[in-house]
């Protein structure tokens, strides 16, 4: 049956990343728990060609405990071990100069600002050995291909976007972008969010990822559709928070989601909130932002009880039948 299995998964996997990189660094991501097929594939990788693993990880999870290296990080420092990282490998020239040279912009400005960041001084903000950081740095830098995975842990800390900017510039100076094996992989942190993604569920997208500002793009959708599309790019949820702070958003419809309990500073999202002239909130349960709402839609049919798809993380649609009727009178969303 093993045999039957990995015979299954190679030929879905394919030509994947995994048989190519020869370094692996997860941030707040505990794989064998949140993402199983996608640890099954490293499991396979690994059970081919021993590489380097690399959990970044306050926590001691599951996938922390079989890594090859475990950086308990303090809560929140996430950024300060980055640009440590970073400041090694710049200062012992492992860098990829031609590909920086090549593909970006800010380089000297970006030097200067991780140049603060020496493992001696970022040991006792982070929690990790200075000898540790450079020993990750060395090993990430040097790979022919490495990658980066992560989630939530790193997008729901407090500095979240400076986190995956972060480790975007670690891929970048390191030519860690655009070659088999490497690059930088964000795993979707709730089911079908990449569904929303392909739906449309994005201000500056239509369906497919197909760009508003594109007037053939547009033009081909008010055909199908039989109405004028606005040709604007519109808010992403921290830009709606601000604006709803500064009383240019004054009505807001949230569906299936909760800021007030799941944004990293659920204080200013409560005080953006209370701001509104018109909330409503669609969900299944009485979450803390439901309890927020003025009007609240009970979506009282939950997963197994209605029809629909999922796009997967491989972005295959897969179409769910329920699994049992929904409680009489309970409305699908």
């Amino acid at each position: 049956a093993r045999a039957m299995v990995d015979a299954l998964f190679a030929r879905i996997a394919g030509d994947d990343d995994f048989e190519h990189t020869e370094c692996l660094m997860a941030f707040g991501s505990n794989l064998p728990e949140q993402h199983p097929i996608i640890f099954w594939r490293l499991k396979m990788a690994l059970e081919k060609r021993k590489f380097p693993v690399i959990v970044v990880d306050p926590r001691v999870t599951m996938f922390a405990q079989m890594a090859d290296i475990h950086l308990p990080v303090k809560p929140g420092t996430d950024l300060v071990l980055l640009n440590s990282l970073a400041h090694v490998i710049l200062r012992e020239n492992l860098a990829d100069h031609a590909y920086i040279t090549a593909h970006t912009s800010g380089y000297e400005e970006f030097a200067a600002l991780v140049g603060q960041y020496d493992p001696t001084t970022a040991a006792r903000i982070c929690g990790i050995d200075e000898d540790t950081i450079r020993n990750v740095a060395r090993l990430y830098a040097k790979a022919n291909a490495a990658m980066s995975i992560w989630t939530m842990g790193i997008n729901q800390s407090t500095h979240g976007s400076d986190g995956v900017a972060a480790i975007n510039n670690l891929n970048l100076i390191t030519g860690n972008i655009g070659k088999p094996g490497s690059g930088i992989n964000p795993l979707r942190g709730q089911n079908n969010v990449q569904g929303g993604g392909d739906m449309g569920a994005i201000p500056n997208k239509l369906p497919g990822f197909q760009d508003i500002t594109n007037p053939a793009i547009r033009e081909r959708f008010e055909r199908h559709w039989g109405v004028k599309l606005q040709p604007n790019v519109g808010l992403n949820l921290s830009q709606m928070l601000d604006a709803m702070s500064r009383g240019e958003m004054t009505a807001l419809y949230c569906i299936g989601e909760n800021p007030a309990q799941s944004d990293a500073d659920a204080h200013h999202v409560r005080e953006a909130i209370e701001k509104l002239d018109h909330f409503v909130v669609q969900e299944i349960c009485m979450t803390k932002t439901a309890e927020l709402a003025h009007v609240l839609l009970p979506a009282a049919a939950s997963w197994c009880e209605s029809e629909g798809t999922v796009t997967n993380s491989e972005r295959r649609v897969q179409r769910c039948r329920k699994a049992v009727e929904p409680p009489p009178g309970a409305r699908d969303e």
